[in-house]
Parts: structure tokens; C-alpha cells; sequence
């Protein structure tokens, strides 16, 4: 069977599948990795992020106009000093199987977050509460390491349920990273290979307008788009979160489809393993920067964005404009290679038992990854440089890549709630330092913004250390990207939110 044939018994499948009147009120969308865990601790894709906003909840979220508004709590008050904040909780909130909600569970979500033998990659979300303690049932009060002139913002985390679990250590084996409890508008019915199915909380405090999602893994963008076509007539699916460019045209006129531009805080990155002897070389690092062309790789396969010079998108307040990207020199490559000792040798350089020939490890789930990752091999070829590109599941690449951290390259993408935080990243055995990345001066002015509660002057230390990675290179700063996803126009009342996409979707209705 070919592809095309293969592409049409699949929307003739959902078709049969979808089109009947008991199904009618089921939104559909596919995602291209399947969700890492449906724990919040343990969330390490974008999937597994949007998912869990249709489940679990927060103490307060940001509103549609920015400003914080309670979810859980019904209103708070901080102390004068800004060091400790108090949450009087909503009554009568139940979690999906029928348990009153309470202040225990909310103290119980940070002393098993800040557990030793709860290990995960965002510990750091709560390093910020010093204590936290139950006041009565309905009330939590919290105390803070540092004085916060708006502590409520710190509390967006979501909230699990203390009966669930026998101790504060909480591991990813556990059954609640596949069928959780919370107290969001929907629960899990179904968690399968391909579908994961959500169905409305009947115990949920709000209100939701849609009766059921189907989470559909479908790693190929074709199928996406093919199945969105269908969104029209109750079938195929009625959201893509990601419209590859080569696809907009299709939608752009489209009857049955709106697309829908949204904001993102993510930034992709082309990352070395500075274990290797050849990529610690900072030469090295510098050629393979000026052999690719960012700007037409990104057109070509991605679409519209901005070429980044550091770990920001042009939008965050933190962004050096004072540093410009670098542009390709193929030139300058090769003299900067020749001058560091690596000459040419069959097409590949090499100095002494080194060759720069290394392994491009690549998350299959990554958009248009393949044509990427070969655009990239030609412009490093130019230079001498060759690359082995290995494509693997997004399990097998959390495993080798973040875990084991046996690749020599890699390229990712990292996303944000609202601004970047960088220090796990870049600080030495930070905890998503899996580059095995370590400058003694980085770390001193990371160390530094850490203890700065001065806004002004953390603003600077980040523009300092933009800078700073920039001439380091412990990736190769690539671009942001303008995004658009693609909604059936039977889907009314949206709201996307920039980082978790669905955190107002109890509001959307489907026709």
C-alpha cells in the first residue's frame, strides 16, 4: 500500500468511526508525541503540558487579560513584608472520584514535589516556598525564602490529591502517571497506545461546554492535515496545534477550517555534547555556527520566525538586542577549522585521531525534523564536517538523550510558561544541563541572578549572559517560531493560551 493510499483508509477509518449523532459532541486532536506522563511532576513534552490543563488545576492562573485570578483559591492575602501568603480555598470542590478537596492536599502537593525521593526535571518551580502549612480545612498558608512584592503569581502549579498516594515519594511507575485523579473539568476514561479519552467530570465545580476529547497520536504531520480536512462534518479532528508552512495554503479559504495564529515562549536549538573532546573545542563549535544558513532552513522547512542570538525570544525582556545573530560564512568556517589544526582528509577534517564526523540524534516527533536534519548535513558538509543522523521515538530519545546523555548532537526545542529560565539549563549540572555544558564565569552570574530580587538588575544579568552564551556557544541559538494552529469553525468561544494552549477550554463549545 502506498503513502496516499495508506493517508485515505485512514480518514475513511475515522470517518466510519466519528460520523455518528452519540459522538457528535467529541473534540478531537492529534498530537505528534504521545504525553510523557499525565503526572504533573513528571510532564516532559508539550503534549503531556496541554493535556493535563484539561484535569488538574492550580491555586490561581493568569486570566485573559493577564491579571491573576483564583481557581482553586477563592481569594488570598500576603503579608506586608511579602514573605509569606495565605489562600482561603473554594468550598465544596471534589476531585474526580467523589473526594471533598482540601487544604491537606494542597500541602501535600509541595512536601511531595520538594521530597528528595520525588525526582523530576522542575523541582525548581517550588524551590521558592520555604514551609507550607494547613490552616484549618479550607485555608493554606504559605512561607517564601525571599520577599515577592506579588507572591500569588508563584502558585500556577497544579494541585494532586493526597489520598492517592501512600508517601510524599512519588515515583513515574506509579498508576496515577496513567490514570491521575484531579479536579479539573474532565477525567481520563480511556489511556491507550493511540487514544487517550477524556470525558466531562461530573463532580466538576465550573462548567465545561464540550462532553469529551480525544487525544489522537499521530506522529505524521500528513495524517494531521488530512484528518483536519474531515473537521467540517463531525468526523476527522477539529484541532492541529501546529500547521506546518508547506500546509497553510490548503486552510487559508477554507470553509470548515479558521487558522488561528498563537504566541509561543519556546526557542529551538541545535545542541553539542561538550563531552566530546572535538565539540568542547570552541572553534569547532563556532564553524559548525557559520556553516548553516538559519534563515533559509527556517523558511524552507518551518516556516516564518526570528533568528535568535541567545537563549530568548525577541519578545522576552530579556533579550539582548545589542547581539546580532550570526550569519553563514562558509569562509570563515573553514579557516577558523584550519587554524585549530583539523584538515581535510576524503571529504572529512580530522587532526591527529579526530575526525569531525559525529551522531545527529533527533526526536522523531520534532516538526518536519527529516527534511531539517538533511538541510542541515549539506551546509555542515561544505565545511567538512559530516553528520550520522539517527531518528528515534520520543521515548528512546528522552532515555539516550536526557537521561543516559549518549549522542554527540542533538536539536530540541524549549518551551516557557512566561519568561525563560535558563539557570538549569546552562549552570553546571543543572538539572536540564544534559549537554554536560560548564563555564565557571556562567556560573557566577547565574548563581548571582538567583539571589537578585532587584528586577532591573536581573534584567541585566540575563542580558549579560546572553551575551556570554552567545560567544560560549553551548548551542547553537537557532529561531523562534510565528505559529499558527487550525480550528474547525464548528469549535466557537476560543482562547488560546500561549504556553498550555488549553487552560480556557472549559469555555469552548463545539457546534
Amino acid at each position: 500500500m502506498n503513502r496516499n493510499t495508506a493517508l485515505k483508509a485512514l480518514c475513511c477509518l475515522v470517518l466510519t468511526l466519528f460520523m455518528s449523532p452519540a459522538t457528535a459532541k467529541v473534540f478531537r486532536y492529534p498530537e505528534s508525541s504521545k504525553p510523557s506522563s499525565l503526572m504533573p511532576f513528571f510532564i516532559e513534552n508539550m503534549s503531556a503540558v496541554r493535556v493535563s490543563e484539561f484535569i488538574f488545576e492550580s491555586l490561581v492562573t493568569k486570566n485573559k487579560r493577564g491579571d491573576i485570578e483564583g481557581v482553586l483559591a477563592q481569594n488570598w492575602s500576603a503579608s506586608p513584608d511579602g514573605l509569606s501568603v495565605t489562600f482561603q480555598l473554594k468550598p465544596n470542590i471534589k476531585w474526580h472520584d467523589g473526594k471533598p478537596f482540601s487544604a491537606q492536599d494542597v500541602v501535600f502537593t509541595v512536601n511531595a514535589a520538594q521530597d528528595r525521593g520525588t525526582i523530576f526535571g522542575l523541582k525548581g518551580k517550588y524551590r521558592f516556598i520555604r514551609s507550607v502549612q494547613a490552616v484549618g480545612n479550607l485555608q493554606v498558608r504559605f512561607t517564601l525564602k525571599k520577599a515577592s512584592k506579588k507572591p500569588e503569581e508563584l502558585f500556577t502549579f497544579k494541585i494532586i490529591p493526597k489520598h492517592h498516594f501512600q508517601s510524599t515519594a512519588i515515583t513515574r511507575l506509579d498508576r496515577f502517571s496513567k490514570y491521575p485523579v484531579g479536579t479539573g473539568p474532565f477525567k481520563v476514561e480511556k489511556n491507550e497506545l493511540r487514544l487517550i479519552r477524556l470525558v466531562k467530570n461530573p463532580h466538576y465545580w465550573g462548567r465545561a461546554g464540550i462532553e469529551a476529547i480525544e487525544l489522537m497520536h499521530t506522529p505524521d504531520s500528513n495524517e494531521q492535515i488530512n484528518l483536519l480536512k474531515y473537521s467540517g462534518q463531525g468526523a476527522g479532528v477539529q484541532n492541529v496545534i501546529f500547521i506546518p508552512p508547506k500546509s497553510m495554503s490548503m486552510f487559508e479559504n477554507s470553509d470548515s477550517v479558521v487558522l488561528e495564529p498563537y504566541h509561543t515562549v519556546a526557542w529551538w536549538y541545535f545542541a553539542f555534547n561538550h563531552k566530546n573532546p572535538a565539540l568542547s573545542d570552541i572553534s569547532v563549535r563556532k564553524a559548525f555556527a557559520l556553516a548553516l544558513n538559519r534563515e533559509e532552513l527556517l523558511e524552507a522547512h518551518l516556516g516564518q520566525g526570528d533568528l535568535l542570538s541567545g537563549p530568548f525570544t525577541e519578545s522576552s525582556p530579556y533579550y539582548n538586542f545589542d547581539v546580532e545573530p550570526r550569519e553563514q560564512d562558509i569562509e570563515e568556517a573553514r579557516a577558523l577549522l584550519d587554524q585549530a589544526g583539523y584538515k581535510m582528509n576524503g571529504g572529512v577534517r580530522s587532526k591527529g585521531g579526530t575526525r569531525l564526523e559525529f551522531d545527529f540524534l533527533v526526536n522523531k516527533d520534532l516538526p518536519n525534523c527529516q527534511p531539517l536534519a538533511l538541510s542541515i548535513q549539506a551546509d555542515l558538509k561544505k565545511i567538512g564536517i559530516k553528520i550520522n543522523q539517527k531518528f528515534v521515538d520520543n521515548s528512546l530519545y528522552q532515555e539516550q538523550v536526557m537521561k543516559q546523555r549518549k549522542f554527540d548532537l542533538t536539536m530540541n526545542i524549549w518551551s516557557f510558561e512566561e519568561l525563560e529560565d535558563i539557570y538549569p539549563l546552562f549552570r553546571t549540572s543543572g538539572v536540564r544541563n544534559y549537554i554536560n555544558y560548564s563555564n565557571q564565569e556562567v556560573d557566577v552570574k547565574l548563581d548571582a541572578s538567583r539571589k537578585e530580587s532587584d528586577h532591573k538588575a536581573y534584567k541585566e544579568l540575563m542580558k549579560e549572559l546572553h551575551m556570554m552564551l552567545n560567544d560560549d556557544l553551548p548551542y547553537i541559538f537557532l529561531w523562534s517560531l510565528d505559529i499558527y494552529s487550525g480550528l474547525s469553525r464548528r469549535v466557537t468561544n476560543i482562547f488560546i493560551q500561549p504556553y498550555n494552549y488549553y487552560t480556557f477550554f472549559k469555555d469552548w463549545m463545539l457546534k
